[in-house]
Order: structure tokens, then C-alpha cells, then sequence
């Protein structure tokens, strides 16, 4: 009996040793993803956790993912040195869901991770609170979600940048420091409507032509496109024709008509347009305008700073027509294309001003051809230039102010408004761009300073009496 009960003992454990083993296996199969099948006391197999009846079953393979197979391109990137920071730029990288950004100090041995890029559009990356007069050192990848894993592209060759202090942006005329330089310019002596009609005493120079701080970055191939007033101040609107700074507004006092601060805009775009509609900033942006609060302004002055960065607009809208142009009148912004011959420009009634504008079109009106910039007296009289080309000899040049006085009140039950016949036509040296109203002158902006090609720069922005464009 004793020796029965031992036997009985012996295969008792060795069928728990068999039953924990199978477990053990099920459990490892399970971790691994891949499927495990081994022997039993008592013949019968494992398969995905079941005993089946004694019988072996075989475990069906799960497929592995080749995560090889999803790896992104290398991306190739470029660095750029600021005051204190250095800014990495690279090409979009297709199907990459990410980008990591390596660094390390010139004297460091090893790079280390900064920043993640959570979106596969990104393609440009500021790194601030650096050192400065230090070279930096920077790498990146691409990288691409595949289930649970992430798959990261091999990093990019290393480039290198040094910080360094950035000029403040400059207030002085780029070309003529003087009235008594300016006076004896071509553009001055050649061009006497203008000089009959400008009052030197409330021009000034448009500023940030030899150098604009970018938000760190400086950056001396900006070019004016857009002036208007808003409240207490006149602002001019300037792209980097590199393509490489963001674009600004330069904020000016209308008292003292001198340069204040700037606002760095989220956006590389053209900005040929500017408007104030009495609570935002509109500003063009390709295919759309962008708005902004007055209260940015007004905080960036208050601030006292070199710049302010805008971080994002408060709207984009949609409008029909690329938007070089702008205008406010009425409760309407106009917006309207350059264009080699005529083309409608389209008026829109803003809504919701005080929290997330949109717009609505509400009318058209013909524009004459090559249009850059327009503006409106409070009567509704319409001020506009035209531009093309830096010398005359070149095919279609033109440089103009024409003031017009459209009929509002009888716009057709479409919305057409007819702008009338030129009231008056002033020819204006090569270049003159945007176009502002302010009491009883009229503001006349040129990037003509920013052409080698042009005999005729005018480095200032031109004050002419209204009374005598009409």
C-alpha cells in the first residue's frame, strides 16, 4: 500500500509539472505573438491555450510586419544662426509622421535629442535660450508610426550655425540720410507732380530696408508692400523677397511719424495688402486674408520690445481673387488681384469683428490694370496705384496714383459698383506700391530702394495733399 500511494504520488506531480510547463508555454507564446506548442504527460498538445481531446494541433503562424519596409527618407536639413537661437529648417518628408531634432555645442561629444516634431508638415524648427557667439551643431531624422513600433529614418548630415547679436531695425532712410540728399535725388528732381504735391515735413523713411529683426533673425531683403492707418498709428506691411524671414508690419506714430516696434507674422506671404476695419487688421495672404485685433498692435507698442510674434490670426477666410490689394470702406473690405488688364475686385461685409471675423461678398467693382494699392477717403473717394516694371524703357512700365469716385448708392441689385471715370492721374516714380489716407494727406509707400535696377528709388513714404490728386 505504501508503495502504491508513492506511485500514485509520483505521477500526481509529474502530471502538475506537465500542466505547468503547458501554461508556462502559453504564456510565453502569448508575449511573443508567435505560436508554441509542446508535448504533454499525456500526449496531447497546446494550441492557443486549448487542449484539444489529446489530439496535436498545430499552431497557425502570426505574421511578422518587415517595419524595414516603412523606414523614411533621411531628411536634409539647413540651419540658420540668430541672437541666441539658431533656426533648423528641412524638406517635407512624404509619409513621415514626425521629425526628431539632435544637438549638440561645438565643444560637446555627443548630440542629444531636443524636440520632437509631432506633424509630418512641419519643416522648421527654433531653438532658443542658446548661448551666444557659440556654435551649435544640429542633426535630424523623419519617423513613421507602424503599429506600436516607431521606425526612424537614418539622421541627416550634421550642419552647424553660430549665435550672434542681431542690429535693431533700422529707422533711417536706406538711400538718402537728408532732406538735403533726398532733394537732389532723380526720383525728386524728375518727377515734379509728386514734388509739387508732397509735403516733406510729413514723410519719413520706411523703415527696416537695411535691416529687420525677425524675431532674433536679421534679415536686410525685406520689401514694403502695404500701408494703412489704424488708431493711433500708421503700419507698414513687408515680405522677405529670400523667402526665408517671416513677413512683418512695421508700426509707425502718426504724430511723430517715426518707427516704433514690429510685428512678426505666422506666415512667409506676400502681404500686397492691408486693411483696418476699426477692430482687426486685415492682411493678405495668397488666396485668403488674414485678421488679427487691433489690441495686438497696441500690446506690442505698450511692450516696448523689439518685435512681437504673432503666434497665430484670429481668421483666414477665403475670398475669390489672389488678395494683392485691400481696402476698407463703408463696413466692406474690398480685396483685388494684380492683374496685367482689368479684373473685379470684391467688396465682403465682415461679421462676428469682435471675436472670429468671417466675411460674406456683397459687391464687385472694376479695377483698371496693373493695381497695387488702394484706399478710400471718409467720402468714399477711391485712391489707388499702379505699378509695373523699375524703368520705362521695359514693356508694359506704369507708375500712378488715379483717384476715382465710385457710386455706391446705385450699385446693381448684383452688387456691381461702377468706380466712375479717373477724377485725376499722377505720375509717381517707379514702384509705388500701397496707399494710405490720413486727414487731409494721402500716404504713397515705394519699394523702388529694394531694385538695383531702378534710376529713380524713393526711400521714403511720399506725403501728398488728397486735395490735389482729385
Amino acid at each position: 500500500m505504501r508503495k502504491q500511494r508513492k506511485e500514485h504520488g509520483k505521477r500526481g506531480i509529474a502530471l502538475c509539472l506537465a500542466f505547468a510547463l503547458s501554461a508556462a508555454v502559453l504564456a510565453e507564446g502569448a508575449g511573443n505573438g508567435a505560436a508554441a506548442a509542446t508535448e504533454t504527460a499525456t500526449g496531447g498538445a497546446v494550441t492557443g491555450g486549448a487542449v484539444s481531446g489529446g489530439a496535436v494541433e498545430t499552431a497557425t503562424p502570426t505574421p511578422t510586419i518587415d517595419v524595414s519596409a516603412y523606414k523614411p527618407a533621411t531628411p536634409a536639413a539647413s540651419v540658420r544662426g540668430g541672437s541666441k537661437r539658431v533656426r533648423v529648417t528641412w524638406g517635407k518628408i512624404s509619409g513621415a509622421d514626425g521629425y526628431y531634432i539632435y544637438s549638440r555645442e561645438s565643444s560637446a561629444a555627443a548630440y542629444t535629442k531636443v524636440a520632437t516634431i509631432t506633424s509630418g508638415s512641419t519643416t522648421e524648427y527654433v531653438k532658443k535660450s542658446l548661448a551666444q557667439n557659440t556654435t551649435y551643431y544640429f542633426r535630424l531624422s523623419a519617423y513613421k508610426k507602424v503599429g506600436d513600433q516607431t521606425v526612424e529614418s537614418d539622421l541627416s548630415t550634421a550642419v552647424s550655425a553660430k549665435t550672434a547679436a542681431v542690429d535693431k531695425t533700422s529707422k533711417v532712410a536706406k538711400k538718402y540720410k537728408g532732406k538735403s540728399l533726398f532733394v537732389k535725388s532723380p526720383a525728386y528732381k524728375t518727377y515734379k507732380k509728386m514734388k509739387s504735391k508732397m509735403n516733406y515735413s510729413k514723410s519719413f523713411p520706411i523703415p527696416g530696408l537695411k535691416n529687420t529683426n525677425v524675431a532674433g533673425f536679421g534679415c536686410t531683403s525685406m520689401i514694403p508692400q502695404a500701408i494703412c492707418h489704424a488708431g493711433s498709428y500708421l503700419l507698414i506691411s513687408a515680405y522677405d523677397n529670400k523667402g526665408v524671414d517671416y513677413s512683418v508690419v512695421y508700426v509707425v506714430s502718426k504724430s511723430s511719424k517715426s518707427y516704433i516696434t514690429t510685428i512678426v507674422l505666422p506666415s512667409k506671404a506676400k502681404v500686397g495688402g492691408m486693411a483696418y476695419d476699426g477692430s482687426n487688421i486685415w492682411i493678405s495672404k495668397g488666396s485668403s486674408v488674414a485678421c488679427f485685433p487691433y489690441s495686438v498692435v497696441t500690446d506690442a507698442v505698450n511692450a516696448g520690445t523689439a518685435y512681437k510674434e504673432l503666434a497665430a490670426y484670429t481668421s483666414v477666410c477665403k475670398v475669390n481673387t489672389t488678395a494683392a490689394y485691400m481696402g476698407y470702406y463703408n463696413d466692406t473690405l474690398w480685396v483685388g488681384a494684380f492683374s496685367q488688364s482689368k479684373s473685379d475686385m470684391y467688396g465682403y461685409h465682415i461679421a462676428n469683428k469682435e471675436t472670429a471675423p468671417t466675411l460674406s461678398q456683397a459687391y464687385t467693382m472694376q479695377t483698371p490694370s496693373k493695381t497695387q494699392g488702394i484706399t478710400f477717403g471718409t467720402d468714399g473717394t477711391l485712391i489707388l496705384t499702379r505699378s509695373y516694371r523699375t524703368k520705362k524703357a521695359k514693356s508694359g512700365y506704369i507708375s500712378q496714383i488715379r483717384t476715382y469716385k465710385p457710386g455706391y448708392a446705385n450699385a446693381s441689385t448684383g452688387g456691381k459698383v461702377l468706380k466712375n471715370s479717373a477724377l485725376a492721374v499722377t505720375k509717381m516714380p517707379p514702384k509705388v506700391e500701397g496707399v494710405a489716407v490720413y486727414g487731409t494727406y494721402t500716404y504713397a509707400l515705394f519699394s523702388s530702394s529694394c531694385y538695383s535696377s531702378c534710376k529713380y528709388p524713393v526711400d521714403r513714404v511720399i506725403a501728398l495733399k488728397t486735395n490735389k490728386l482729385i
